[in-house]
């Protein structure tokens, strides 16, 4: 929204449709991928239920105004029904029982409630943001916005001045994160479960865990903001648009916005350097913006899975340190699947709509 200047409405349904498909081919490689092929038939089934469930959840939730909380809705119902799944005779198998059981054995010393209070908060406050209006109209009193003058660069591109975007300082998802965290502190520091003078280690931890994307993101807009005022967005995209064509191009913009996942490590940062790029696209080549732009982001959100920053963080959380070259080839190969799903997706949509 805050790099293309289109509202949300115009946004989300297109980009809800294509993160929705994705979820099925998704959900098969990480049963195929846990469990080999022989898993591929039993999984279609639940796969399939548990992709329609959320994509739907998604899409409902996208296309009302609450954008922001799509993926936490759609994750909790997903986690709701494969509950119910996992109950059904055809899939309570002696594995999973066992599964189930040595989870409940490790994690003995935190009630299931406590653990899960944090995640609980943050899904009851940003609800209650975005839902209750008189505490959405409350917290919105204090807006930042700022005024740019218009810029000419020494060969003659122009970019008008005018007011940015304004950010409610008090209702952004941002702010609703730190009421979680304060809160949740509290409690955790009330029932124990965080010690005394673990306040310091918990800052210097998200201190250092947070220094490297902060300065990922200031880099990145202010790449993409030297592009789009100096005119080589709008050059880019010319290029683009004459190399690949009107009836190509759909196919290709996933796969620019996975790239730039790749290079940045997020989805929110392909869309600041490449947002504005495909939107420019779309125009010249009189595609539609909010297909391109879903094409854009749904290519991103995949292709941040395959970054090489979340490899190396995935690595050394399960202990596959050194193993970061054998991971990412195996992760390309299943991430240009789901991909090219998207990107055939975007094809049709746009050869039949």
């Amino acid at each position: 929204m805050a790099v293309t200047g289109l509202s949300g409405e115009k946004l989300a349904p297109l980009s809800a449709l294509l993160m929705g498909i994705s979820a099925f081919p998704s959900g098969m490689l990480v049963a195929v991928i846990g469990n080999g092929w022989k898993s591929f038939k039993r999984a279609l089934l639940p796969v399939l239920v548990l992709a329609g469930v959320m994509g739907t959840v998604q899409y409902l939730l996208a296309t009302n105004g609450l954008w922001t909380l799509g993926s936490t809705g759609a994750g909790l119902v997903g986690i709701l029904v494969g509950l119910l799944l996992v109950r059904l005779p055809a899939y309570r198998g002696a594995d999973a029982a066992a599964g189930i059981a040595e989870a409940e054995q490790g994690n003995a010393d935190t009630p299931l409630w406590l653990a899960l209070f944090g995640y609980g908060l943050l899904v009851v406050l940003a609800f209650a943001v975005n839902l209750i209006k008189p505490v959405q109209a409350f917290l919105s009193r204090v807006v930042l916005t700022l005024d740019f003058p218009t810029v000419t660069t020494a060969l003659g591109w122009v970019t008008e001045g005018g007011p940015g975007r304004k950010i409610p300082v008090f209702a952004h998802p941002g702010a609703i994160l730190l009421y979680t965290c304060l809160i949740a502190y509290l409690v955790y520091r009330a029932t124990g479960t965080i010690k005394a003078g673990s306040l310091p280690r918990i800052l210097d931890r998200v201190l250092h865990s947070g220094v490297n994307s902060s300065l990922g993101i200031l880099a990145m807009v202010g790449v993409a903001s030297i592009m789009l005022h100096s005119g080589m967005t709008t050059l880019l995209a010319e290029g683009l648009s004459v190399s690949f064509g009107e009836t190509l191009y759909p196919l290709v913009a996933p796969f620019i916005g996975a790239l730039g996942a790749f290079i940045t490590g997020s989805n929110t940062n392909s869309n600041v350097l490449f947002g504005a790029l495909q939107q420019n696209s779309a125009a010249l080549l009189n595609l539609s913006v909010p297909l391109i732009l879903a094409a854009q982001t749904a290519g991103g959100s995949l292709g941040s899975v395959l970054a090489p920053a979340k490899v190396i963080v995935g690595c050394s959380t399960v202990g596959l340190s050194g193993e970061e070259g054998r991971v990412m080839r195996k992760l390309l190969g299943y991430g240009l699947i789901t991909i090219g799903t998207v990107a055939l997706a975007a094809f049709l949509i746009n050869w039949f709509g």
